[in-house]
C-alpha cells in the first residue's frame, strides 16, 4: 500500500483500494482508509474554489433597469434566475 501511495501520490484511499484489488489483494476500503490515516498517506486535498462570473465574454450585456430606482413598496421589483442544473439536466427557475 505504501508503495502504491508513493508511486501515485494523488491517489486517495478509493483508488489505492482499487489498485490493491487489481493486484490480487482482498481488501476493504475502510481498512485501507484507516491504515492510510495511520501512516499519514492520505493525499492533500485541493481547496475548493467556486466558479465565479465570467465577465470576459462576447455575449450581449443587458442594462440594469433598477439601478438608481428607489424602492417604495412591496412587489415593486421582482428578480429571477434560471440556470441549467448539471445533475438533473433541466432548467430550474428561481434558484
Amino acid at each position: 500500500m505504501q508503495g502504491i501511495a508513493v508511486e501515485f501520490p494523488a491517489y486517495g484511499y478509493r483508488r489505492i483500494t482499487a489498485e490493491l484489488r487489481n493486484r490480487g489483494y482482498s481488501v476493504n476500503h475502510k481498512r485501507v482508509l484507516r491504515l492510510m490515516r495511520g501512516d499519514n498517506l492520505l493525499c492533500v486535498r485541493k481547496d475548493f474554489k467556486p466558479r465565479t462570473t465570467d465577465s470576459e465574454h462576447n455575449l450581449r450585456v443587458y442594462p440594469n433597469l433598477v439601478k438608481g430606482l428607489k424602492i417604495t413598496r412591496l412587489n415593486q421589483v421582482w428578480a429571477s434566475d434560471n440556470h441549467l442544473h448539471p445533475s438533473i439536466r433541466r432548467i430550474r427557475w428561481g434558484n
